[in-house]
């Protein structure tokens, strides 16, 4: 009894290494499986939102991503609109994209890239665009993030900690009594 109670043993440890070693092995099939069974998606204020509009120039082309304005519940106030530029390799040095995001045939905004340093710049022509959020090189090419105003019903916008409590001036000589 004691020897079977050994094989027994030493078998369901052998059974339990082999099943820890392959859901290691496979760990990024099988979270892919549970996210995609449950519907759980990426946070588009993570990967940008989905493309709506890719504008091809021959060498490279430009994805225009949908504006993300996507809260907890509701709408926010404010988002924003990524642009990308891709594939790397075939980037010129300085990019310049005249983009319409609202899809009224006016251009919004025009955004420079230079793609040697990363540095952007945000001419903006009209709608409720706010301003360059930054530049970012990812792995197939560039991206910049332009804010926005949301001009929809938005959820209002969380106070800053510094509107929250306001400082109001003393003139010379008067004394401060809370």
């Amino acid at each position: 009894m004691r020897i079977l109670k050994a094989i027994l043993g030493y078998s369901w440890a052998a059974l339990a290494m082999v099943f820890v070693v392959s859901a290691f092995a496979g760990n990024g099939y099988f979270g892919k499986r549970l996210a995609s069974a449950t519907g759980v998606t990426i946070s588009p204020w993570y990967t940008g939102g989905e493309v709506v509009r890719t504008i091809d120039h021959g060498s490279y082309r430009v994805l225009v991503h949908r504006p993300v304005f996507d809260g907890l519940i509701g709408e926010r106030r404010n988002g924003f609109i990524q642009i990308n530029w891709e594939p790397h390799e075939n980037l010129p040095k300085r990019l310049q994209e005249e983009i319409d995001y609202e899809g009224d045939g006016k251009n919004d905004f025009v955004v420079t890239l230079d793609t040697s340093t990363g540095a952007a710049s945000l001419l903006v022509l009209g709608g409720p665009v706010v301003s360059m959020d930054g530049s970012f090189k990812l792995k197939k090419g560039w991206a910049v993030r332009v804010s926005l105003r949301n001009e929809g019903q938005g959820a209002p916008e969380r106070p800053r900690d510094d509107a929250a409590c306001p400082s109001y001036p003393v003139s010379k000589g008067a004394s401060h009594v809370p």
